[in-house]
């Protein structure tokens, strides 16, 4: 059974494609709508700031957009069973959108030309998070859930063109940190 959290996000992901395709029927400024919630990052860097939160939802409403959005949302019902049980229901969604800003502001190493969209830095950050969290418990590394994360981040990261690399690296390494502490604070508070 899908917890709370893993429905509501996979309905969240879902609806960034809803919100992309409704708004790119409005044109403002002689662009659609959609293009003012997507990242780019030559906007970012001139103060569109909200850019780096929206573009987490929504997305192109388009071929790709749709298969991100597929593949999120897929990711997000397959992974919820570790996730939700690591951790309490805000900290699952603050570490979901802190992740995915934090993957969002190494994305603009890509440089100005760059567009972003999608919610996998903040999944990276959860998953990411998750392993960190165990270890921080356990004291050991869980080396399946270790391998999982690897080959999840190989693949869905490494040659292919149309993918934010940066984006999920940097949703990774804060869910890593974020894992840890929130995996200490129960180790000491269970003292």
């Amino acid at each position: 059974m899908v917890s709370n959290q893993g429905r509501n996000l996979a309905i969240a992901i879902m609806g960034g494609l809803v919100v992309g395709a409704v708004t790119s029927l409005v044109e403002v400024g002689g662009a659609p709508l959609t293009y003012y919630f997507l990242q780019f990052n030559s906007l970012v860097n001139q103060g569109w700031y909200w850019q780096l939160f929206t573009s987490l939802l929504v997305v192109l409403p388009n071929s790709l957009g749709a298969v991100d959005v597929l593949f999120n949302a897929i990711a997000v019902i397959w992974l919820d069973g570790l996730l939700s049980d690591a951790f309490t229901p805000t900290e699952y969604y603050a570490l979901f959108v802190a992740s995915g800003l934090a993957g969002n502001l190494l994305s603009l190493l890509n440089g100005p030309k760059e567009i972003s969209f999608g919610a996998s830095g903040g999944i990276f950050g959860l998953l990411a998070g998750a392993v960190a969290l165990d270890y921080a418990v356990k004291g050991r590394v869980d080396y399946q859930l270790l391998v999982w994360f690897i080959a999840v981040f190989y693949i869905s990261s490494v040659g292919l063109s149309y993918v934010d690399w940066l984006a999920h690296l940097g949703g990774a390494l804060l869910g890593l940190c974020a894992g840890y502490v929130i995996g200490r604070g129960r180790t000491v508070n269970a003292l």
